[in-house]
């Protein structure tokens, strides 16, 4: 079976986004917060912060615990939603944007051309290099290639930042061995835990 499905998920998006407009900010670790107080919660931290150990849903306090010089910047969703437009268009110059999960996710359907490896392959490293080309080289993405969709968000998660994962038909079962059964969508501790008392 041929490859179907390209996801694209953009690597610790409203970071970056805050990286690529400030860019004095490039390369430093920081954590996007709705307010600039010590009990607020992280909803997005730097590639270069989550190195330190810093997560989404630490409050400001923590991460500073984990990483002193980590850099607190107020949230603006409207910046998040305008990139996430520009960056729609710029993917749309490569492949047609079938659905979008997120403002960070969306799927695209491979066309009968683009459905073999190589092809695929080439068509992401097309996407990626128009993305940096019109958008900036901060908005880096992971883009899962697979035969369904569910396969090709989960190649997501297997390399970031900016991986390219291809899953095929005949990588299954094992390459999927490593895995949790958190790293599923849909899959959280309260269900992960009924599916191991099964």
């Amino acid at each position: 079976m041929s490859l179907t499905t390209l996801f694209l998920d953009f690597n610790s998006y409203f970071a970056s986004v805050e990286q690529q407009l400030t860019p004095e900010l490039r390369g430093k670790p920081i954590v996007v917060v709705p307010m600039l107080v010590g009990s607020g919660c992280c909803i997005a931290a730097s590639i270069e912060a989550k190195r330190f150990g810093v997560r989404t849903g630490q409050t400001l306090d923590e991460a500073r615990e984990r990483c002193p010089h980590v850099i607190p910047v107020k949230a603006r969703h409207r910046e998040y939603v305008r990139m996430h437009h520009r960056l729609l268009e710029a993917i749309e110059k490569c492949i047609p944007v079938e659905q979008i999960h997120s403002v960070d996710e969306v799927s695209c359907r491979l066309a009968r051309g683009e459905r073999e490896v190589e092809q695929a392959v080439a068509l992401a490293g097309r996407i990626k290099a128009q993305i940096a080309a019109d958008v900036g080289s901060s908005m880096r993405c992971s883009i899962g290639l697979a035969t369904n969709r569910m396969l090709a968000k989960l190649a997501t998660d297997m390399q970031k930042p900016d991986g390219l994962v291809v899953i095929r038909r005949e990588d299954l079962p094992g390459k999927l061995h490593g895995l949790q059964l958190t790293d599923f969508a849909g899959i959280g501790k309260k269900m992960e835990a009924r599916l191991h008392a099964a």
